[in-house]
């Protein structure tokens, strides 16, 4: 498993280095499926959405505002949905490989990352 995002193809404001650093997790990835090819070795890049976990924290350096903003009046995804995901993806049969799963909240969309707050 490789911790991607969907800021590997999607832009989003204030995104640049992090969007960047997961571009280079999904092609990494992708790269040492290939590097194992025939080894029945399964590589996967996990790239979830909007997920509200202790991230937020530690990215604004403990600032509980900041962090907390981007999940305020919406329903995001959990370190628990994420777990299930992977978990699913390990669990099927040994010759399936899943190479990428974009997993997003059902309040998350494309475009500029447009958030429904309701």
């Amino acid at each position: 498993m490789t911790p991607g995002s969907v800021a590997g193809d999607y832009p989003y404001p204030g995104g640049s280095v992090y969007g960047a650093t997961k571009a280079f997790v999904k092609q990494f990835a992708l790269n040492i499926r290939s590097d194992v090819q025939g080894k029945n070795i399964r590589v996967t890049n996990i790239e979830p959405g909007l997920t509200e976990t202790e991230f937020s924290l530690v990215r604004f350096k403990g600032d509980e505002g900041k962090a907390s903003k981007p999940y305020q009046n919406t329903k995001a995804m959990n370190a628990d949905d994420i777990a299930e995901t992977i978990v699913w993806s390990t669990l099927l049969p040994h010759h399936v490989n899943v190479n990428r799963l974009q997993v997003m909240a059902t309040t998350q969309a494309f475009g500029n990352f447009d958030i429904y707050r309701g």
